[in-house]
């Protein structure tokens, strides 16, 4: 499968949640447009960069850009979908208030 790239996107929101991994971040954001990503891995150097920085409830942007990807169903096989291969993630606020 030849490598596609889609344009810089950036979506901002607030971190709903975070998984994390020796390897990687899985973040779920609030995003503030409807419809937009939501969720995002981060892994390598930027992991290792972000790992103690971010926290649930902060306000972030992240860079990403939309990258094929291949998906192995059992049922109907392989398809080529895309994934957020993220760039970077920027903290601009820390944790929101409780509402």
């Amino acid at each position: 499968m030849a490598r596609v790239e889609g344009r810089l996107q950036t979506v901002s929101g607030v971190i709903e949640f975070i998984w994390e991994t020796d390897s990687e971040l899985l973040l779920n954001l609030e995003p503030d447009r409807t419809g937009a990503p939501h969720t995002f891995e981060v892994g390598g150097a930027l992991r290792d960069r972000l790992a103690d920085e971010l926290a649930e409830g902060d306000r972030v942007e992240v860079d990403f850009v939309a990258v094929e990807h291949e998906v192995l169903d059992p049922d109907s096989g392989p398809s080529d979908t895309l994934r957020a291969e993220v760039r970077d993630v920027r903290v601009k606020r820390g944790r929101q208030p409780d509402r």
